[in-house]
């Protein structure tokens, strides 16, 4: 290992045939393998479970319909949360030619807007149901011109078609993707969706997944044994707009065979624990947010089945990786990625070595770089590599890193410096590889000329004042400019809690004076997005 560039099998996993692949082929060719397994499992309404040969014969069917309503090229929104429905409509895409973009349908009116022009989206997907739903609880979404209600086409089309799609299916991928027109490789280019960033620092920003990111993420999870995709049954419920969720509940289920177990919401914890108690769930993917619901509602039973907890999109929470396996005796793997990585970079795994690349667990990181992956460490002034060990900013290069945002050049060069990507947090790499993550730049204030981590400062203060254990985030650190310091932090807390008494907790841990929180700000709630992380832009403006 050279001591400013760590290489996980960069160009031996670079040569995978996979790669070159169409996303609509990789679809194709694994629910042709699953045509007989059960795939699916749909908890969002009345229990419904689904083969392989069954959503293909849907997606094939919608696909046909997208064609002659709106073309073979484009882009078409998907407005469904997780279910059968939404993972129909964005293979039915890919098949008939169009980018699927999955619209998060908890923005503000402005914000959801400008996703539509952005994105250059005519043409929505969803149906009566889902988007009476959604506009009771968000009046304000915009949706588009052309509404495209995909359950009632569905539901109207002859069994006789589905049936003939999934003899298809049976007969093997080989005779699928000839008999309907699929192509087996495509431009390494080629768009295979777009993601809007959080906006957890600003407005959202459409990053460009192209097909090969996709695979490669999911070959990438699949090689590193993430899951057993032959007995795993993992619970999804994060929503199909963060790219989380999307990989593991749409691409992932599709290319890899792996049962997924759909609800609507990580916010229903009771229809939740349901699924996972009556699907015997082996592994989820979650937030740590959504995690502490477990935590207070469920018991070590309900979740005896568990065997794999994948946690990521934000850092865990001090002592919380303890707090889960203590009560639930699992295996809580943190892991790491961003939406621009599609989305993930490294999870901790079991220690194993495949050769050309290896896997391993150690406290307070986020295991080890992702096969496929060359990772640096820069300095946050220059952008010139520092050795491993010392904190700065990660980059990233692998077949996983997207391709910029779409038409907006200044922030992809930011982002993007020639095929690296720059990530903003702030990290380190040890000896043998394992990656630290110590939090955004962003959430770093350089006061008196010392970079303070807000996270540090939270994680103390939930700790000396009882809040380590709350299901909902009761205090967070942000900033503000001072004209002494540069920077001062601002405490936002839900609770009646004086100043004085935070900076006396903070005294008792040893934390010095130059971290203490100058103001408080007394908040009905601290800000978050649909995905669990915290909004970082409101928390910003409450703290001027």
């Amino acid at each position: 290992m050279q001591d400013r560039l760590f290489d996980m099998g960069y160009e031996v996993f670079a040569q995978r045939r996979e790669l070159h692949y169409s996303l609509a082929y990789a679809i194709a060719d694994g629910l042709c393998r699953c045509a007989q397994k059960r795939v699916l499992c749909d908890f969002s309404n009345n229990v419904a479970c689904y083969t392989g040969s069954e959503l293909l014969s849907a997606s094939i069917l919608l696909s046909r319909e997208l064609r002659r309503l709106v073309g073979n090229s484009g882009r078409v929104g998907v407005v469904i949360p997780p279910s059968y429905l939404a993972n129909v409509c964005n293979y039915a895409c890919v098949f008939a030619g169009l980018t699927p973009v999955n619209l998060n349908f908890t923005l503000g009116k402005s914000a959801a807007q400008s996703c539509f022009k952005t994105a250059g989206i005519r043409y929505v997907l969803s149906s009566a149901d889902i988007a009476a739903k959604i506009s009771k609880a968000n009046p304000n979404f915009p949706w588009a011109e052309n509404f495209i209600d995909a359950a009632q086409f569905l539901a109207s089309a002859p069994r006789s078609d589905f049936d003939a799609v999934a003899d298809s299916a049976s007969r093997g991928s080989d005779f699928f993707v000839e008999k309907y027109g699929i192509e087996k490789t495509s431009d390494p280019l080629a768009e295979g969706t777009l993601i809007f960033t959080s906006g957890s620092e600003g407005d959202p920003k459409a990053a460009v997944l192209t097909q090969r990111n996709i695979i490669a993420n999911c070959l990438q999870s699949h090689v590193s044994k993430l899951f057993d995709d032959e007995s795993d049954i993992m619970l999804g419920n994060l929503p199909v707009f963060h790219s989380f969720g999307l990989l593991f509940e749409v691409w992932y289920l599709a290319i890899f065979g792996l049962e997924i177990v759909m609800q609507n919401s990580p916010l229903d914890i009771k229809n939740n624990i349901r699924a996972i108690r009556e699907r015997k769930a082996t592994a989820i993917i979650a937030t740590p947010t959504f995690l502490r619901a477990y935590m207070k509602h469920a018991s070590a039973e309900d979740l005896s089945s568990l065997r794999k907890v994948i946690a990521g999109a934000e850092k865990t929470p001090a002592a919380f990786e303890e707090l889960w396996n203590k009560k639930f005796g699992r295996s809580y793997c943190e892991g790491y990625g961003l939406t621009e990585a599609s989305p993930i970079v490294g999870v901790n795994l079991p220690n194993a070595d495949y050769g050309y690349f290896s896997t391993g667990t150690r406290k307070g990181s986020i295991g080890k770089l992702y096969v496929g992956m060359q990772a640096r460490i820069l300095s946050p002034e220059t952008l010139t590599p520092m050795p491993f060990g010392e904190r700065g900013l990660l980059a990233l290069r692998g077949p996983n890193v997207f391709a910029g945002y779409l038409n907006n050049p200044s922030a992809t060069a930011k982002a993007l410096h020639g095929d690296w990507l720059v990530t903003g947090d702030l990290s380190r790499i040890d000896s043998e590889g394992f990656i630290f993550i110590e939090g955004r730049l962003s959430r770093f204030s350089k006061i008196g000329g010392e970079m303070v981590p807000h996270t540090t400062v939270e994680a103390v203060l939930n700790a000396e004042l009882g809040f380590a254990g709350s299901d909902v985030p009761k205090i967070a650190i942000s900033s503000r400019i001072d004209e002494g310091k540069g920077e001062a932090l601002v405490l936002l807390s839900t609770v009646e809690l004086s100043l004085a008494a935070a900076k006396d907790a903070l005294r008792r841990a040893g934390i010095s004076n130059l971290w203490h929180p100058k103001y408080m700000v007394l908040v009905d709630e601290i800000p978050h997005l649909a995905s669990g992380k915290l909004d970082l832009k409101k928390m910003a403006e409450l703290a001027k």
